[in-house]
């Protein structure tokens, strides 16, 4: 059966329910197709964002979806460790893109689980909608495809989204014994290489604990993480274990087709050098949605200007991605006695700056003041 939307959204994590909703509100009708049976983090995830995550989703900060509220350490390879005083969440990520959804829902969109999606449709060298595993085929005048790093619609409509990507692997502990269980910990060095672990408090009882590694095998990594700190683990147990892989090294070279856009993971929209990708890919969705509906009104769908308008409304976003991709280029070089020698000089809000791409020039015109990391680090930054 065929039918005509406005837009279709292939996939229902942050960014796609962000677009959906968006689309809604803008008054288009939208579909948002899911392929699992449930909306639900479906990929592993440290489930630890910001506050503002919050704001940008217009999801309620309400107990249930907040886990717990965290302020967060890095610990270099010597056990020194910046602290961040400024706190964010550990999320209940089924939750909260449950939230999402029901907003969604809310706002006009409807969605449709168990929808994995075939391919797009295209006619005339233009997508014009999609084609589900069962034979539907839904016609659109847009496509957002929000389907993870592997998207099936960036495949089929020719998009080539390749980027860099980093393997993951986490335990949901029972037990870990920290000090405080209202703080994160992340650690960098050669224990993670290309990477960092983490240690994400949930409540006063379980604890997500994962790394991320490259290259090598992440489990094998992680066992060892644990193995050697007994003082934090002996008397953890596994009651979770998943893996997957994050897109790491920035936007992807194409993100448009004539009538479809890729946003999130299927595009590179996360963040580099932390692997967070829930705020951008839900800001994604939400330019994506608007950058299509302003399409639609225009009568102009084309790569061009898809593609044009988004990065113009990405834009700031673009620039955080881009300049955590260059200092994670920098410190992935870096060893463990540059990383201690960083300890010593950092403070909070470089560590922030860093792993976000925020004014990265005001740390490297820090750093030049010191006589090793001038050269290593600073000049590099600039």
């Amino acid at each position: 059966m065929a039918e005509s939307l406005d837009a279709v959204v292939v996939g229902a994590g942050p960014g796609g329910l962000a677009a959906g909703k968006r689309l809604a509100e803008l008054g288009r009708n939208v579909v948002i197709l899911e392929a699992y049976q449930e909306i639900k983090a479906w990929k592993p995830c440290g489930e630890g964002v910001s506050k503002e995550t919050f704001q940008t989703a217009g999801v309620p900060e309400k107990a249930g979806v907040v886990s717990n509220e965290l302020n967060m350490r890095v610990y270099a390879p010597s056990g020194k460790y910046v602290e961040i005083p400024l706190h964010g969440y550990a999320i209940n990520k089924d939750l909260f893109l449950q939230e999402m959804a029901k907003i969604a829902v809310k706002a006009g969109a409807e969605i449709r689980v168990g929808e994995r999606v075939e391919s797009v449709v295209m006619e005339n060298s233009r997508i014009v909608g999609v084609k589900t595993v069962k034979g539907e085929v839904i016609r659109a005048k847009a496509v957002i495809g929000a389907d993870g790093y592997n998207s099936v619609v960036a495949k089929t409509a020719g998009i080539d989204n390749k980027t860099e990507l980093i393997p993951v692997f986490q335990y949901k502990m029972v037990g870990v014994e920290l000090d405080s269980y209202k703080t994160g910990h992340i650690y960098v060095g050669s224990m993670a290489p290309g990477g960092y672990a983490w240690i994400f408090p949930k409540d006063e009882e379980i604890a997500n604990v994962g790394i991320g590694v490259r290259p090598g095998a992440p489990k094998v990594y992680l066992d060892k993480f644990i193995k050697d700190r007994p003082e934090l683990f002996s008397k953890a147990k596994v009651i979770g274990v998943g893996g997957s892989a994050v897109p790491i090294g920035g936007m992807s070279k194409e993100i448009s087709k004539d009538g479809v856009l890729i946003i999130g993971d299927a595009a590179g929209t996360v963040i580099p050098f932390t692997g967070a990708g829930i705020h951008s890919s839900i800001a994604a969705g939400i330019k994506a949605a608007e950058t299509v509906s302003e399409g639609i009104e225009r009568g102009d769908l084309s790569k061009e200007f898809l593609e044009r308008r988004f990065l113009e409304k990405y834009d700031d976003w673009v620039k955080r991605i881009n300049d955590s991709l260059k200092a994670m280029r920098v410190f992935e070089k870096l060893g463990d006695d540059d990383l201690n020698k960083l300890a010593e000089v950092l403070d909070y809000e470089d560590v922030i700056r860093l792993a976000n791409g925020i004014d990265i020039k005001s740390v490297a015109k820090k750093l030049l003041k010191h006589p090793v990391l001038a050269a290593k680090v600073a000049k590099a930054l600039l």
